[in-house]
């Protein structure tokens, strides 16, 4: 018995292990073959045990990756909301908690309707379930749609999946190979050598498939390059907010932006104005009536407030040569712009003395905003870009993309890189340009590619300036949006029910 347990506690250590891998296949670490250990590992883990065994297993393998990948929690808790280090670390012990139960109801049902080890469960069954547990995670409770094993792809062939199929047919793909490269193991084990080559042979396949798909360009220009400026100004979130920082802050953006109205189009973060916008329309018209001189147009991020109550939009302003445009936010942060469960919640926060703002998501559909030559832009804050769903509603005529965003939240964290990363397969599905603003970084400038071509180097002032080209034309992702890959999960699934007793 003693035995036995201590086999299992180095088997969930393991699966603990793996989980971790998993973060470093993806930003900053950007070591994309550890994901197909990773999820080899925990397929082994899972084979010939019972649901509840694969269940605790799967548990641990969550907290590997979501404790070392999303750990930032803890420091927007504590060093920037100031919450006491054990209230900030026990809620983070919970977030961390709760999002390791998908793997772990991954492995429960995997075992559970799949108990056989055979081609069916490996093959098909385990691919299906985790593109299913992530896309459920992407939108259960809000979603948070972070750390999918798609994103470690991003500087690998496996990309080339991504304008077919979006994150999702990245994912299956990654999956499916960690799952040929058991496959082989197996065969290789009960020495049928033919099986095992062919598994080797179709994992060859894909790689050489997806790198082959890279080659292809699924959109094309639109007008000619033209400049942009994206100012990071580097202002300290503790200080922001404050009242009396308000005047100073505008004084720095405008400043930084004063030598830079070359460009057509400069940019400014999310909040990049702390205050609404009613309190400082003398100082927008004065930028807007700047930016109309100079043949330009300025972006920005400001609070609006919402005319039917007391409470704000989180908001994108167009200003300048090619007239005045906005952006409302849709999917606000939970915990962060809102209260979930407010009546219930509410009350908890106020005792605990957490800081929370107190925005209202829009519900109208969003217009592109206009830049020079009637290029389109689709604007997206914060962590909206992690939303595949909501870039490929209205991504329709958008020759670029843009994220304005404030990860100061997040400290010196690896929360910027995975932020930048997410939004690289955004460019890549939809075959357009991104521009990532961010108060403190990672601002940088994103080919239709997915390939960074200039970044302002983090946590210092800094205006990046460079060429952009914007993009017209569909990928199938925008022509077929999910149903390929929802309908190539349900079709393993059907097979592997088909051949899960032989």
């Amino acid at each position: 018995m003693k035995n036995e347990l201590l086999i299992e506690i180095g088997k969930n250590s393991l699966a603990l292990l793996a989980g971790v891998f998993l973060t470093l296949a993806c930003a900053p670490f950007y070591v994309f073959p550890s994901a197909l250990i990773s999820a080899a590992f925990i397929l082994i883990l899972w084979l010939n045990i019972s649901p509840g065994l694969a269940f605790r297993r799967g548990f641990f393998y969550g907290l590997g990756l979501f404790g070392s990948g999303v750990y930032w929690v803890y420091i927007s808790m504590h060093t920037i909301a100031m919450l006491p280090a054990l209230v900030a670390g026990l809620l983070t012990i919970l977030f961390v908690s709760c999002l390791a139960l998908f793997p772990a109801a991954q492995g429960y049902y995997l075992n559970r309707f799949f108990p056989r080890s055979n081609n069916a469960k490996i093959l098909c069954a385990f691919p299906a379930f985790w593109v299913l547990c992530e896309w459920v995670r992407s939108w259960l409770f809000s979603g948070f749609p972070w750390l999918f094993i798609g994103y470690s792809q991003t500087h690998s062939p496996l990309k080339g999946y991504a304008p077919l199929g979006g994150i999702y047919a990245v994912s299956l793909v990654t999956i499916l190979s960690a799952a040929l490269i058991v496959n082989a193991i197996r065969y290789l084990r009960i020495k049928q050598h033919k099986t095992a080559y062919f598994n080797l042979l179709l994992l060859v396949f894909l790689w050489t498939l997806g790198g082959l798909l890279n080659l292809i360009s699924w959109t094309h220009p639109q007008g000619k390059p033209f400049q942009v400026s994206l100012v990071q100004a580097n202002i300290p979130q503790q200080l922001k907010w404050q009242a009396e920082q308000v005047l100073p802050t505008l004084e720095e953006y405008k400043n930084l932006s004063e030598n830079h109205w070359d460009s057509q189009l400069v940019i400014w973060p999310e909040s990049a104005i702390p205050a609404p916008l009613t309190e400082v329309i003398d100082f927008v018209n004065q930028m807007a009536e700047t930016a109309t001189q100079h043949h330009s147009q300025l972006i920005t991020g400001v609070p609006v407030k919402n005319i039917h109550n007391n409470r704000y939009f989180n908001a994108v302003i167009s200003v300048g040569t090619a007239g005045n445009g906005y952006y409302l936010k849709r999917r606000l942060v939970p915990f962060g712009e809102f209260i979930p469960f407010e009546r219930m919640l509410g009350p908890v926060f106020d005792i605990l003395h957490v800081p929370m703002s107190d925005f209202t998501p829009d519900h109208n559909y969003p217009q592109p905003l206009t830049l020079h030559d009637n290029i389109k832009m689709l604007a997206f804050i914060c962590y909206e870009i992690a939303f595949p769903e909501q870039v490929l509603q209205s991504i329709h005529d958008v020759g670029l993309l843009l994220t304005v965003t404030n990860d100061s939240w997040f400290g010196h964290s690896i929360a910027q890189a995975q932020h930048l990363q997410i939004a690289q397969m955004r460019a890549i599905e939809t075959g357009r340009p991104l521009l990532f603003a961010s108060n403190n970084g990672i601002t940088a400038i994103i080919s239709q590619q997915g390939n960074v071509l200039a970044a302002a180097p983090p946590f210092q002032t800094y205006v990046l300036t460079g060429q952009v080209q914007a993009y017209s034309g569909q990928t199938p992702w925008q022509k077929f949006a999910m149903d390929p890959v929802l309908l190539t999960a349900l079709i393993l699934l059907s097979i592997a029910i088909k051949y899960r007793r032989t």
